[in-house]
């Protein structure tokens, strides 16, 4: 099983393109520093949030199904994969 993606994940990837893109501009056009770090900023933040939510599907969907049909490694894996996203 697999997170769902939907329209609100598919506007988040968007607007994360976006701020890249944005960053990227900016870097071409000499703009400040400070600008560019806050648009940076934005962009950990939006990834952040992204993630957060894939975590919570995650373990909401994949790791409670796993569980339930008897998947003895799925703890495991999960705990493998927050040790890296953490």
């Amino acid at each position: 099983m697999s997170v769902h993606f939907d329209k609100s994940i598919d506007n988040r990837l968007a607007a994360i393109e976006g701020h890249v893109r944005a960053v990227r501009q900016m870097m071409a056009e000499d703009k400040s520093c400070e600008d560019i770090l806050l648009q940076i900023s934005a962009i950990e933040g939006s990834l952040n949030k992204l993630g957060k939510i894939i975590l919570k599907e995650h373990l909401n969907l994949c790791v409670k199904e796993g569980i339930e049909n008897g998947d003895t490694d799925i703890l495991d894996r999960f705990n493998t994969v927050l040790d890296k996203y953490l």
